[in-house]
């Protein structure tokens, strides 16, 4: 077989290669969307493509059969390459299950754009709808997992959003998207300039106890609401060595879906289960992640939106690296829930 570099476009968009012990294939979508500068100018907008793996692809291909969906990982950021997600899948609970990682626009292997228009929580949403698309043409995806960290929470939020205003025009099932069957939002913020006062408040607290100067402790602070591992994991290390496109989310806060009452409700399809989980220790706290639940249901819900709330013990911002067995247990255990 000829094996091509990540990126690499063949025959259906993929290229085969082996990422540890576990089978993995690459591929790349070409980007539809625009932006109003290149839409309003006439110019002729340069080819942008998201880069995606899938991790075990057999597992995907039979998905349907066994009724274990594949997990869709959305990183961090922003602009956090996703290969510091790429341990999940090597974990015992989720090896039976294949895993669907992506680099957003602007990092990794995918695309950077020099425009800032094509940058924000809003337009990744777009993008991630895109690839949800795609993997449903190219791979017959019929049915997944959605998990979304830390500013993915926020993408992966708007994402869901479009479904179910699409769904007030005539169901969802119409817009040709495969069921997303639970989300998970781990470490993930509602409004990010809470996250960022949380975060200094946290520091202020941790300045006062222990003295010295912001440079002197802020690597201390790291190892208590960063990352508890004794020393920084080699993929996180360097995703953060690679970041990417330098652009902010900080104005984002997570609205409601703006739902008219005169809209059918029969057709209102609401967001799947929701697992929300996150560290002990992290900067994101309970403060960060409480209205999550009032944003989710749904005024046609009737009470029946499935949330459940995980705080991990001893963990902070990255409980995969922390405290991996406890938190894939937990990804699995909702997961396998939902499939059934």
């Amino acid at each position: 077989m000829n094996v091509k570099p990540f990126g690499a476009i063949i025959s259906r968009g993929m290229s085969s290669k082996p990422s540890g012990p576990s089978e993995c294939k690459f591929g790349t979508l070409l980007l539809r969307r625009t932006i109003p500068s290149s839409s309003c100018s006439g110019q002729k907008q340069p080819p942008n493509r998201i880069a995606y793996r899938i991790i075990r692809p057999g597992l995907l291909m039979s998905s349907a059969e066994r009724k274990v969906h594949p997990l869709i990982v959305i990183h961090g950021g922003p602009s956090l390459p996703s290969e510091y997600l790429t341990p999940l899948a090597e974990n015992q609970h989720l090896r039976n299950r294949a895993i669907i990682l992506y680099d957003q626009l602007g990092c990794g292997w995918s695309s950077t754009p020099r425009q800032n228009e094509w940058y924000g929580v809003l337009q990744m949403s777009q993008d991630l709808d895109e690839l949800v698309k795609h993997l449903g043409e190219v791979w017959m995806l019929q049915k997944y997992h959605l998990l979304a960290h830390s500013l993915g929470g926020a993408i992966g939020y708007e994402f869901l959003k479009r479904d179910i205003v699409w769904s007030l025009g005539g169901g969802a099932e119409e817009r040709g998207n495969p069921q997303c069957l639970s989300f998970i939002l781990s470490n993930a913020s509602t409004n990010f300039q809470m996250s960022s006062s949380e975060r200094n408040r946290l520091f202020r607290e941790f300045q006062a106890l222990h003295g010295g100067t912001h440079d002197n402790l802020s690597s201390q602070f790291d190892r208590i609401h960063v990352c508890r591992t004794p020393k920084k994991p080699a993929e996180l290390k360097s995703a953060l060595t690679r970041r990417g496109k330098d652009w902010s989310a900080n104005d984002y806060t997570a609205t409601p879906v703006a739902i008219c009452p005169a809209a059918n409700a029969s057709n209102v399809i609401g967001f799947p289960p929701v697992l929300v989980i996150r560290g002990q220790y992290d900067f994101v706290t309970q403060e960060c992640t409480r209205d999550w639940k009032r944003l989710l249901a749904l005024p046609y819900d009737d009470g029946h939106l499935k949330l459940k709330e995980v705080v991990l013990s001893d963990c902070a911002h990255y409980p995969h690296f922390e405290q991996p067995e406890r938190y894939s247990y937990e990804v699995e255990r909702f997961c396998s829930n939902a499939d059934k």
